[in-house]
């Protein structure tokens, strides 16, 4: 029974540690998970991003203190703190979407699903044992009274790297967390505008530049109250900015936030559509509020797969020569960084008077 309570403490001490860690340098993705887990009080996710990773180390490392009832105490906490995990998990398995949680910072597998729920009734189960050691003086009396005990206690210590690796492990972390930038091509950027958004413009030579372009395949897109419309159609006059986003999904309500700013900078160039797989008119009003007319729907997902932009957020540039012209890149990181060379490369174009308005 000793080593049974001294692994459960291990285990758990080992995983608050390691989830911490990696929120100090996430804390990022620890408001976004706050978000897209749709957590009350949004004034308070910033703080609370700032404080719950040193709260997670404290009580890791509180419950080894040599002090009475301390560990004891510690212990209690942890356990506050897991069913409160328990619970936040199991509610957003019942949202219409899959969520993504930094639950542990940059490691582990981004998505929710019931094996999270399995993982953390496992740790919640840990911390009840936890409790029941620390009550018991555990470790110092296992150390110090229980013969072999250091024997023991290495036994403990390999099991508890073991069963960390499965606590943490699971699925593959994918692109579709929406953390950071995540590149499906040969090259994260965009294909010089001046080409891309007009196709009277001079032509460069494609066979000069990293980006390998291939031919739009063909997709349907609809606004609301619309006829779809293929994206030959869509590009015939000028390029496209396609985005994904999911709503509610904590990075991508970022590039919710920045659309506005992106349409105005490119609307004279490039047309932005702001693609989501539900009908538009059924989003919450703040979506369409930020997305203005830019929202349309991604039918079935067919766009998404057709350009290989299955993550959320995500993000595509279409020729209007018939061409892809950059992407598709993924992440908020990775989108802003993507539009926000556009608006550049656009800026130069038109300062050395290379782009041809779409409408002269």
């Amino acid at each position: 029974m000793p080593i049974l309570l001294l692994t459960a403490q291990l285990l758990v001490s080992l995983t608050l540690l390691i989830s911490g860690a990696a929120k100090l340098g996430d804390r990022r993705g620890t408001r976004d998970a706050m978000v897209s887990l749709r957590l009350p009080l949004p004034r308070a996710h910033a703080t609370a991003a700032l404080l719950l990773p040193g709260a997670e180390i404290v009580l890791a490392l509180g419950i080894w203190l040599p002090v009475p009832l301390v560990p004891l105490a510690f212990s209690v906490l942890i356990v506050v703190l897991l069913v409160l995990y328990w619970a936040i998990i199991a509610r957003a398995l019942g949202f219409e979407e899959a969520v993504s949680c930094s639950c542990f910072g940059t490691l582990g597998s981004p998505t929710l699903s019931r094996t999270t729920l399995v993982r953390n009734t496992l740790l919640l189960a840990l911390g009840a044992l936890s409790v029941i050691g620390t009550a018991r003086s555990l470790p110092a009396h296992a150390i110090m009274g229980a013969p072999g005990a250091l024997g023991q206690l290495v036994l403990a210590v390999l099991l508890t790297g073991l069963l960390a690796l499965l606590t943490l492990g699971g699925t593959s972390r994918r692109s579709e967390t929406g953390q950071g930038a995540a590149v499906v091509g040969d090259r994260p950027s965009a294909h010089e505008p001046s080409d891309a958004a007009d196709p009277r413009a001079a032509s460069a030579d494609d066979a000069d530049l990293d980006y390998e372009r291939t031919p739009t395949p063909f997709g349907m897109l609809q606004r609301s109250g619309e006829e779809p419309v293929s994206l030959a159609a869509l590009t015939a006059e000028r390029a496209a900015l396609l985005i994904w986003v999911r709503p509610g999904c904590g990075p991508c309500e970022r590039v919710l936030n920045a659309i506005g700013a992106w349409r105005a900078a490119l609307e004279e160039t490039v047309s932005v559509h702001t693609l989501v797989r539900a009908d538009p008119a059924g989003l919450a009003p703040s979506v369409r509020e930020r997305a203005g007319d830019s929202l349309a729907r991604d039918i079935e997902g067919n766009l998404a797969v057709s350009l290989r932009a299955t993550s959320s957020p995500a993000a595509v540039l279409l020729g209007a020569d018939g061409l892809l012209a950059g992407g598709p890149v993924a992440g908020a990181e990775g989108v802003t960084a993507f539009v926000e060379e556009i608006i550049e490369q656009i800026g130069q174009a038109r300062d050395r008077g290379e782009l041809i308005s779409p409408s002269a």
